[in-house]
């Protein structure tokens, strides 16, 4: 009795000292992220104690060691009885068991994340078969759009898109900077601007075969986060910094701008999540709008953000649409009903119909995406982590969270329509990962067939 006391204590020591360090280690890391800000950290820390600690990962990381350590007891007290011999013959032995036990392991885990029971049955007939689009948003001026990535070159994914009833495209050329603070984006270049418009022609091109349509909208790329900050957050210290930083948005945007004209293309986003610049300085925006319209003459929006953004821009007069990025929260459960994501819906719906009321402008949802995830409806604007590596793939929250959004914000009449996120190009995929995307899952199937409606 005294042995087995005695043992599970080295286990509770291994395994309390093996969790406070892997615990230690997320809030350094954290810690540096932030650039040392203990707030801010200690906000972030404790979302990621919460995850770690329900994660079976975690603990069977916490078990490692002692296992380790059992592992090298035994070695050692083999050499011991039989020497070199027993060494060679148990160590073999254990490290054959060892990785056995690792691989079983893993087989268990990913068996366990491609878990969920499904009952969806795909339906065929709701495909377009036809050479071309529909163009069903010319009988309910819709748009049914997604934003597309590696897709150059490949026709095949085009053509996929037209039979799901997609009848837009999002192209998403990111723009570099530094920090949030400095203004140091990366102008374009002549010879860049050719090599872009040489990229785009060419699926400008494809897109032409089917009658899909094309919004171009530039996102701002932060390549240095302190403290938490995203482009949102993007603030100059000075007004020189403010007027280099306008400067150089300018010319980035007036040359995507000119582009899309040259290109045709239907559709311009003038921005993407830049809140902070719309609050400081709304006259430099104003005139950015006044210097797009002279050099394109397609329909314009702006990709607010979801939380207050989209309710205090003070240009939307002077666009077409009121654009939103809509990662609204639909949750705070793991495993919600399709009925409390449309009542989280039904909440959102009648501050985004106050808006559109206020402007008289059609509300176009820039982005909305859902992670195939287990607790996408909590955070659906959340990338994935590390945690994704061992949660469970969800294409059922997914696919109702899609649902949910049909059944509410579709039918309004002052929607005007919705550019998914995401679609990989990337070949033929099942649809087992706890990514963005929609192919081969079976939302992409539920929103041909909204799409086609009746």
């Amino acid at each position: 009795m005294k042995i087995k006391i005695a043992a599970l204590k080295l286990f509770l020591w291994f395994y309390g000292c093996t969790a406070f360090i892997l615990l230690m280690l997320a809030f350094l890391l954290i810690l540096h992220k932030n650039d040392y800000s203990v707030h801010t950290t200690t906000v972030f820390f404790l979302d990621v104690v919460g995850r770690m600690l329900t994660s079976i990962f975690f603990h069977i990381i916490a078990i490692l060691p002692y296992l380790i350590f059992l592992l090298i007891k035994r070695i050692i007290s083999d050499y011991k009885r039989n020497k070199i011999k027993g060494l060679l013959t148990g160590s073999l032995l254990k490290a054959a068991i060892f990785i056995a036990i690792l691989y079983i392991g893993n087989l268990m885990l990913q068996s366990y994340r491609v878990s969920e029971v499904s009952d969806y049955t795909w339906d065929t007939t709701v495909e377009n078969n036809s050479n071309s689009v529909n163009n069903y948003g010319n009988i309910d001026k819709k748009q049914r759009g997604i934003h597309v990535f590696n897709i150059s070159g490949n026709s095949e994914d085009i053509e996929k898109l037209k039979t799901n009833n997609f009848e837009w495209i999002t192209l998403t050329p990111f723009i570099s900077q530094g920090d949030y603070n400095k203004p140091s984006l990366r102008v374009i270049s002549e010879d860049r601007y050719k090599n872009i418009l040489k990229h785009y022609k060419a699926i400008k091109a494809e897109c032409d075969v089917y009658g899909i349509k094309i919004m171009l909208k530039p996102h701002i790329w932060l390549s240095k986060t302190k403290n938490g900050k995203w482009r949102s957050d993007i603030n100059m210290e000075t007004e020189q910094d403010w007027n280099t930083w306008f400067k150089n948005y300018n010319q980035i945007i007036l040359k995507y701008a000119t582009l899309a004209e040259e290109l045709q293309l239907e559709q311009f986003c003038i921005g993407t999540e830049l809140e902070t610049t719309i609050y400081e300085k709304p006259e430099q925006w104003k005139a950015l709008i006044q210097k797009v319209k002279a050099v394109y003459k397609g329909k314009l929006t702006y990709a607010a953000n979801w939380n207050a953004e989209y309710k205090k821009v003070p240009f939307w007069d002077e666009l077409d649409y009121i654009g939103i990025q809509a990662y609204f929260p639909l949750s705070e459960k793991d495993d919600p009903t399709l009925e409390a994501l449309e009542n989280y819906w039904k909440k959102h719906t009648e501050e985004i119909a106050l808006v559109s009321s206020k402007f008289n402008k059609p509300i176009l949802f820039t982005e909305l995406g859902y992670k195939s995830i287990q607790g996408t409806s909590k955070k659906p604007w959340e990338w994935n982590g590390i945690h994704s590596l061992y949660s469970k793939i969800s294409k059922g929250e997914q696919l109702l969270c899609y649902q949910a959004f049909f059944n509410t914000i579709w039918k309004e009449p002052w929607f005007h329509g919705i550019h998914i996120w995401e679609w990989q190009g990337r070949g033929e995929s099942d649809g087992n990962n706890t990514n963005f995307t929609i192919e081969g899952k079976p939302s992409l199937n539920l929103i041909a067939k909204h799409f086609k409606g009746n």
